[in-house]
């Protein structure tokens, strides 16, 4: 079966970890007519960013395009074409005052008439599955990966979780009380690098730690927490944890272990 491997770089921490895809955007002003010159550079994922950024060899990525548009910002009026086809960002496009140009001579990011074209903070994986154990495949990922969503085909893969995802659950699709208990910890070799997800004490939103390790007494480390400024602390019951690798026990999900990047 052919598939198609992604992941998404520095997602924010959150119970649902919905991927939000990025909408196009663009910086509109209108110049008076015959005002200024106009500049338009080209863009195609299956360009080059070698080329001149014309029609027939656009560029490959925005970033090339912006550094090309730049040279023109306030001078000319810029026109950045994204044809058809996904951009993968490896890293952040941030852009400034500067990428506006003027009102006079104004910088505009569009898509090329009658073209979608998708900006995309997801990275393609081109990976290897060999057998494990009991069912479980495993792959060499790069060594700079940083990823907490996998997608396999465009569909969301869940992060080896416990409990297990219900999509009916009123809460975090699956908690449990027990979700970090002395019990369940001993079912774990070693948790460093998963989560602990919980509900605020009081129901006004959500708080989540990075799981540490394990005490002397087999007690959960962990540090976080810092993302409620009300008083009441964790939920006893609404919490869940994910990426700890003895609960990858459900078809479709995923852990990644980032000590040996597996």
């Amino acid at each position: 079966m052919k598939q198609s491997m992604l992941h998404r770089l520095n997602r924010p921490r959150s119970s649902s970890g919905i991927l939000a895809s990025l909408a196009l955007f663009s910086l509109f002003l209108t110049s008076p007519p015959g005002s200024l010159r106009a500049a338009t550079l080209h863009v195609s994922p299956t360009g080059d960013d070698a080329n001149p950024g014309s029609d027939g060899k656009p560029f490959a990525t925005l970033a090339r395009a912006q550094t090309e548009a730049r040279r023109f910002a306030g001078k000319e009026t810029v026109t950045v074409l994204l044809h058809a086809g996904t951009y993968y960002l490896n890293a952040p496009l941030v852009f400034t005052a500067t990428d506006s140009g003027t009102k006079q001579a104004p910088v505009n990011y569009v898509a090329a008439p009658g073209e979608k074209p998708v900006i995309s903070g997801e990275q393609p994986l081109k990976l290897v599955w060999v057998p494990y154990k009991n069912r479980i495949l495993q792959a060499q990922v790069p060594d700079d990966l940083v990823t907490e969503e996998l997608f396999v085909n465009g569909e969301r893969q869940i992060l080896a979780r416990y409990p297990n995802f219900d999509a009916n659950a009123q809460y975090f699709n699956g908690y449990s009380a027990d979700a970090i208990s002395k019990e369940r910890a001993a079912r774990w070799a070693d948790p460093a690098g998963g989560y602990l997800h919980t509900m605020h004490g009081y129901q006004w939103g959500g708080l989540s730690w990075l799981i540490t390790g394990k005490d002397a007494n087999g007690e959960i480390t962990k540090e976080g927490g810092w993302q409620m400024n009300r008083d009441g602390g964790a939920h006893k019951e609404y919490r869940f944890v994910e990426n700890i690798f003895e609960e990858l026990d459900a078809p479709g999900e995923w852990y990644f272990d980032r000590v040996t990047q597996t």
